[in-house]
């Protein structure tokens, strides 16, 4: 069964998988695009096998009655991060399970019935999952960055008799 993906949950438009030939083919208000191209906009890859493995891990830490299910969640994730390479696409799957896995810890800790243990336990896992979360999102910031930190000035006040500078400043010789 070919997982239908809901509306208006990506970037894209009207995106439906249909099956043609033995082939999946994602369709889009603007165009028709091989499974090739599917694959590489999911998880940064468009080897089949890859592919397939990415997602069956995203699958293997996402609740739902079955495959299909899990798909349609993580599915629409994946098109909002749109990973550009394989190493995006690894951490675009982390990021998930490592998002589902703090929701898992901070709903154990809501539990009623238990310990104050148990429930500083759940917290403090849900606690480091959400900072490995921040962390993770960082380092996909800075990957797709390259590494360069923009600084953005968005006021400044220069008093009277106060002199300012706009633009490239490079430190003196001397």
């Amino acid at each position: 069964m070919i997982p239908k993906v809901p509306e208006n949950t990506s970037k894209q438009s009207n995106l439906a998988l249909t099956a043609e030939g033995g082939e999946i083919n994602i369709e889009t208000d603007i165009k028709k695009t091989k499974i090739d191209e599917v694959y590489k906009s999911l998880v940064g890859v468009s080897g089949k096998d890859l592919v397939r493995t990415l997602l069956n891990q995203a699958c293997n830490c996402c609740k739902g009655k079955n495959y299909d299910d899990k798909l349609n969640v993580i599915m629409p994730l994946l098109l909002d991060i749109a990973p550009r390479d394989s190493l995006e696409g690894l951490l675009a799957v982390q990021m998930i399970a490592t998002h589902n896995m703090a929701m898992e810890m901070a709903g154990r800790a809501m539990l009623d019935g238990q310990t104050v243990e148990g429930v500083e336990m759940n917290i403090n896992r849900s606690t480091k999952l959400m900072r490995t979360f921040t962390a993770q999102l960082e380092t996909l910031q800075k990957y797709r960055n390259k590494g360069q930190q923009t600084i953005k000035v968005q006021h400044v006040t220069v008093n009277d008799g106060g002199q300012a500078v706009v633009g490239n400043v490079a430190g003196g010789e001397g």
